[in-house]
């Protein structure tokens, strides 16, 4: 039994630290006006972000943002601000420890919507989630 374990402590551990990226999320308090799907895929040392946005909102703008801690708060910054051409964005450079990313949607009112991706983590070429 204690060597099973050990196998399994050791399986997990493994799991962990290849599991690279982080996972963080708001959620949305327009419950059906949206559908949004934003996933950031780690392949070596970039990230790449897809999305999809279905909304019966109006839509006037969509911004990616970065986040690097900051002594003890989340500095954000936007990294992209995207048309309806845009279908992915990728990081070639980023930054090393934890690091958060979110897609910042408006409407015509100046209501903001959050959402943050679902990371896929590659290597060796498997996906994980």
């Amino acid at each position: 039994m204690k060597g099973l374990f050990l196998v399994f402590a050791f399986v997990l551990l493994l799991v962990y630290t290849n599991a690279d990226a982080q996972r963080y999320r708001n959620k949305s308090t327009l419950g059906s006006a949206e559908l949004v799907k934003f996933i950031a895929t780690k392949d070596g040392d970039v990230l790449e972000f897809n999305w999809e946005i279905k909304s019966t909102r109006d839509i006037k703008s969509i911004e990616i943002q970065k986040g690097n801690i900051r002594t003890k708060s989340v500095e954000w910054e936007t990294i992209k601000s995207i048309t309806d051409d845009d279908k992915k964005y990728v990081d070639f450079l980023p930054n090393l420890g934890k690091v958060f990313y979110k897609l910042i949607l408006t409407d015509a009112s100046g209501e903001t919507s959050e959402y943050n991706p679902i990371f896929k983590v590659k290597k060796d070429g498997l996906t994980a989630l």
